[in-house]
Order: C-alpha cells, then structure tokens, then sequence
C-alpha cells in the first residue's frame, strides 16, 4: 500500500475523510504508519492537506458485497446489512469516540462501494433504503440506515442520490458535573441560563442563551468554557426558534451553534444536535414526543424518537464531495 484511498463526505457541512480497509489494508497500513493521530493531522489540515473536520478508518471491509434482489426497493428484508469498525480520529489527531455526522458520512461511502456492484435488473434507478450498517464505536455499536434513490450514470457507474442517513443514538445519559468556576464563569458571560451536560458516547454541555451566538463567540466562549474539562467536551448553544418568535409555545425547532471538542468552530454536530434537542424537550422549549428541528449553520437535522425503544434518532443528508489519494511516508526497515 503505497497511497491511502479516502473519500470525502460531508453532513450538515461537518466533513470527514472516510477510508474503507480490509484486514489486509489495515494490518499494511500499520506498517506503513506508525503515528496514525500524525496521519489524521496531515490529511486533515486545510492548508497543506486535503481538509476535513476528522479521519475515520473503517475496518472490517473485506470483499464480500450483497446484491441488490430485484424487490430491495419493495422489500425491507431485501436491504443489505453489514458490520464494520470505525476507529476515528479529530483533525487535531485526537480520537473521539463516536460522531454523528461521522456515521452518516460512513455509511454513504458504504453504500457508495456497495451501489457500485449491484444488479439492476435492467432498470435504470430504484428507491429505498439501500443499506442497514452496524458500527462498532469506541462506544459501542450504533446502527445506521440509509436510504437514497440512485441510477446509473452514463459512464457505468452507479451513485445513490439524495442519500438521508438516520443515525439510531443511545439515550442522553447525564454528562460530567459542572463546576463552580464555570457555573460562575458562564453566568457572568450570558446570564442566568439554563445549563446542562449529557453524554451520548461522546460529552456534551448544552447552555440555553435564549438568543442566536454568533461564530466569534461561539468560538471564545467554546474554547473557555472546555477547559474546565480535563477530557474535554463539545459545547452547543442553543435557543428556540419559530416562525414568528422565539417565544413561540409550540416551537418545533431550536437554533444551535457548536464548538467541538478536538475540531474547533465547526459547521454542524450530530450528537450534539441530539443531546441539545433531548435536552431543549426538557427545559420546554420544544414541543414534547414531536420531531426536533436543529438549525445549525451547515443546515439543519432533525431528531426524532424511536417507537420500539424510545431512543432518539438523528436524520442527515450526506453528500460524497471526492475522492483523494494520499501518499503514505516509506516503512520504516527493522535494523
């Protein structure tokens, strides 16, 4: 393995490199590289590599495709399944345990590698869910749906379409405490707000500013208040939205701005879209038991609730932006 094949999808304006390997491309690559977080730093830079918001490795690839049954589009049994590992990594070269809008973007590229070798039948397109993908997280395993239409190009290959990706999320169990310091520190910033931590795999402090905060603040108040955490923490701020007011009883949506824990100011968070919409059902601000819609500035994400198990849902549209090759460094030789 000389080159690195990534390709480079994005969710809500959150993107990330995703790499598809097989037991033989992974146990090469490390051999190849010795500092994988070094490896996410380059690849991930915006100047001097390709750009992206995170590295996800996907493990478990092996070549094994299921075919497409001439009734997938009319038959959910027909949809494929399949089971990878996903180790990933921040831009900064820190690992993180589980991203929602990673997921989304991993299941595209999946799908895309999966779409590529089916048999159409002879038809031109087809619509549905086209793959049921388990993920195994450092936090366990997440199972992710997506559907898409999708058809054959003029040049044979085959790409999904409008791909939604419904990521299924444990349930938002109570994050790290907050301390005096930074209860004092965020009153002093924006008021008596509500405030409050959840942890879906991955921590998350959500502050209700009742008002939009720009990108700066978003941005300097993000950066401030994480550093109370040893471990870090992703940061979203938060206020109800509506089509007339912010004050609206019935409001069915929330505003949020994020800085993520390992990334900076960023597009869009799916996890924290799910914490911030379970955590806005709590504090009123949304209408309880009814879809969530998040706007964040990479567009917007709905959360819903699962009928069988009561677990929340994140609903994304993903977007394969290219495909790159990136040289690996030489192995190093045993002396």
């Amino acid at each position: 393995m000389d080159t690195l094949h990534v390709a480079k999808h994005q969710g809500l304006g959150n993107d990330f490199l995703v790499a598809l390997l097989s037991d033989r491309e992974k146990a090469d690559l490390e051999r190849r590289v010795s500092d994988l977080a070094g490896l996410a730093r380059e690849t991930c830079d915006r100047r001097k590599g390709i750009g992206a918001d995170g590295l996800i490795l996907a493990t478990g690839m092996n070549p094994t495709q299921p075919s497409l049954a001439p009734d997938a589009d009319e038959s959910a049994s027909a949809t494929p399944a399949r089971r990878v590992g996903m180790k990933l990594y921040n831009s900064d070269g820190s690992s993180a345990e589980v991203s929602g809008n990673g997921l989304a973007c991993l299941a595209n590229e999946v799908a895309r590698t999966f779409v590529a070798g089916m048999e159409f039948g002879g038809r031109a397109e087809a619509r549905g869910d086209i793959l049921v993908l388990t993920v195994d997280t450092a936090d366990g395993a997440r199972r992710v749906t997506l559907s898409a239409e999708f058809a054959a190009a003029e040049n044979g290959s085959v790409e999904p379409v409008d791909p939604l990706a419904e990521v299924h999320m444990p349930h938002v169990a109570r994050g790290p405490d907050i301390s005096a310091a930074l209860d004092e520190q965020i009153r002093r910033a924006l008021g008596s707000v509500q405030r409050e931590t959840g942890d879906v795999g991955n921590p998350h402090l959500v502050i209700n500013a009742g008002r939009p905060i720009n990108a700066r603040d978003t941005a300097d108040l993000g950066a401030a208040f994480e550093a109370h955490f040893p471990r870090g923490i992703n940061v979203e701020f938060i206020w109800r939205t509506g089509p007339e007011d912010s004050d609206s009883a019935d409001s069915s949506s929330i505003g949020m701005s994020v800085w993520e824990r390992g990334a900076g100011l960023t597009q869009a968070c799916g996890t924290g879209a799910v914490t911030a919409a379970v955590q806005a059902r709590d504090w009123g601000l949304v209408v309880p038991g009814a879809e969530t819609l998040v706007e964040m500035p990479g567009g917007k994400a709905i959360v819903s609730t699962d009928e069988d198990d009561g677990h929340p849902i994140l609903s994304v549209w993903v977007e394969h932006l290219g495909d790159h090759e990136w040289q690996l460094d030489a192995p190093s030789l045993d002396a």
